[in-house]
């Protein structure tokens, strides 16, 4: 195992965090042999210092993991101590380049409220509202731009005017600050012996605008035979080829430009594989998370993309000839900020091309917010699902309504989980929310039934005469004692709880009202201590007993086991016939 040091910032980090940096970054990677780096320092919103270490696997550069440590000396995730402080917090002191600085001064997407700590007893809800703030122009960090050409012959005066302005398309000043990588690829059709290829894929998405410039301009209008194309073939090979190489954590957009519509389907005797339909790519399209940006020229067929794919559908000689109209509109309006631009000619093209990528790298298709880690089983309905398309030059407040529910058993200590609630963006994660989540430990219930005070029969009259009212009990005095004793060699925490059923002789609990048990009272009981709760306690609860009836269930709720015993003491109307009756109570555990 080796590490080095470097680039630490100074200041009174407290106590060695050596070993538990290792052990976390051990954790991370899932290996033991690793180069730990400190990187740079910051401070929490309190004031606290803070310092991030970097580690990498030896021969594997790319696999690396980060964690912070505060000057207490505790460990803690990168992403969890910059949403509490709502800011990047350790910044590179490499001199900035353009990119870099626009990235840096952007507001950063808020989550509020910032974090969560639950406590979900099993069956218990909690209901929150969490709005996500995103600034103007703030999109995900990542695009990958796939131009993808119908380069068959009709299509010579378009991919021309594309050529020449390939420059203009790519070096677009709205891109400064963002992450573009290029990518490029055209189409013909089957079957093969008539055309050179169904699909070719140049370039996968490459930073920089030499490489896709250079892909360009190869391009060259020729074959096609038949009016229909073979774009669904050539989409659907984009959406699920990993040989295309879209980048990790990247938006993915193809920006497709054609002048006729596609063959429906395209059978597997020309594929050498499956069907390829309407259906299978716009199904792979939206598995990828990919974003459709059409435009249909007006140099080919009537309708273009969105014209009929059996008119002129001639040479799939092994397949059914098959499709509808309006295969653009559909395919780009499934996709998160699709959309499909019409009647574009030759002097357009170049114009439309730079507005659309443009839109298109600084909006945003689809938000949404996605629980990751152990607390996702917490997390019962998300309201909406999402939203989107959303205008990149404009800020957005965005209310989700999250349901968490306690799914767990309870266990015998507290049970602890943490995650995140991510916002998504286009497939990018742009911000994220701490979330702990806490099912209590079990507890011991000591529920019995309380009966206290004097209960009076009444009468009253009605069109039949007297009629006797109901009565919960017959007439007569009442009173109940609770003995709680504590048999064990810990010191028990009791907390006592009373759910009033007949409240000074109103019957407020009466199926179907409900009353919930609430608190009133909490105590430490040492080992061998015992304690009484009678009628004269209630008051403390409910008030004055000594009048009309009160009953209802006292609830004594203990960290341990207790022996609770209940006597009920009860005498007929003029005190006469007093009876007694003692029981001792089972407790529950939950």
């Amino acid at each position: 195992m080796s590490s080095t040091s470097q680039g630490s910032s100074g200041g009174s980090i407290g106590p060695d965090p050596a070993d538990a940096v290792r052990a976390a970054l051990a954790d991370a990677l899932g290996t033991a042999e690793i180069d730990i780096v400190a990187g740079a320092g910051g401070r929490m919103p309190d004031g606290r210092e803070v310092r991030l270490f970097h580690g990498s696997v030896p021969g594997e550069p790319n696999r690396t993991a980060q964690v912070a440590v505060d000057e207490s000396g505790a460990v803690h995730p990168r992403r969890r101590l910059e949403a509490v402080a709502g800011r990047d917090l350790f910044v590179s002191v490499a001199a900035p380049t353009a990119a870099t600085a626009t990235a840096r001064t952007a507001e950063p997407v808020t989550v509020d409220p910032p974090t969560n700590d639950w406590r979900l007893p099993e069956c218990v809800t909690e209901r929150e509202t969490v709005t996500i703030g995103i600034p103007a122009s703030r999109v995900p960090p990542k695009a990958d731009v796939y131009l993808l050409a119908d380069t068959t012959g009709s299509m010579a005066g378009i991919i021309g005017a594309v050529q020449a302005g390939i420059g203009t398309i790519v070096n677009d000043p709205a891109f400064a600050g963002f992450d573009v990588a290029w990518g490029a690829g055209n189409y013909k059709d089957f079957p093969l012996d008539l055309n050179p290829y169904a699909f070719q894929h140049q370039l996968a998405p490459t930073l920089g605008v030499a490489d896709v410039s250079a892909a360009v301009t190869t391009w060259v209008a020729s074959d096609g035979r038949d009016i229909p194309e073979g774009q669904l073939f050539a989409l659907e090979t984009l959406a699920t080829d990993p040989a295309i190489g879209w980048r990790a954590d990247s938006r993915r957009i193809v920006v497709w430009f054609g002048d006729a519509p596609g063959h429906d389907p395209v059978c597997a005797a020309l594929t050498g594989s499956t069907d390829v339909t309407e259906a299978t790519a716009t199904a792979a399209l939206v598995a990828a998370g990919i974003t459709l940006v059409a435009v249909s020229t007006d140099t080919g067929t009537a309708g273009a993309l969105d014209g009929d794919p059996t008119a002129g559908a001639i040479d799939y000689g092994a397949c059914v000839v098959g499709g509808n109209a309006g295969q653009a509109t559909r395919l780009t309006a499934a996709t998160p900020g699709g959309t499909h631009t019409v009647g574009i000619d030759e002097g357009q093209i170049v114009t439309t091309l730079v507005d659309l990528i443009r839109a298109a790298v600084q909006s945003i298709g689809e938000v949404h917010l996605q629980p990751s880690g152990p607390i996702a089983q917490f997390v019962t309905s998300i309201a909406p699902p999402s939203y989107g398309p959303l205008a990149g030059d404009t800020s957005h407040n965005l209310p989700f309504e999250v349901i968490w529910t306690g799914v767990r058993d309870c266990e015998d200590e507290d049970q602890v989980f943490t995650g995140n609630l991510d916002v998504v963006a286009d497939g990018v994660v742009v911000a994220t929310k701490p979330v702990t989540v806490t099912v209590p430990a079990c507890r011991w219930h000591h529920s019995v039934e309380m009966v206290c005070g004097v209960e009076d029969r009444r009468h009253g009259d009605d069109d039949h005469g007297d009629k006797e009212e109901c009565e919960t009990v017959v007439d007569g005095r009442y009173a109940t004692a609770v003995t709680i004793y504590n048999p064990t060699t810990c010191a028990v925490t009791i907390v006592k709880y009373f759910a009033p059923l007949i409240l000074h002789g109103d019957p407020v609990g009466r199926e179907p009202r409900t009353v919930r048990a609430r608190p009133f009272a909490k105590i430490v009981l040492e080992p061998g201590e015992a304690t009484l709760d009678d009628c004269c306690s209630l008051e403390e609860a409910v008030g004055p007993t000594g009048g009309p009836l009160v009953l209802g269930v006292l609830d004594v709720v203990a960290d341990h086991p207790l022996e609770v015993t209940v006597t009920h003491t009860a005498a007929g109307a003029g005190r006469s016939a007093t009876s007694i009756d003692s029981r001792t109570i089972v407790p529950r555990r939950a």
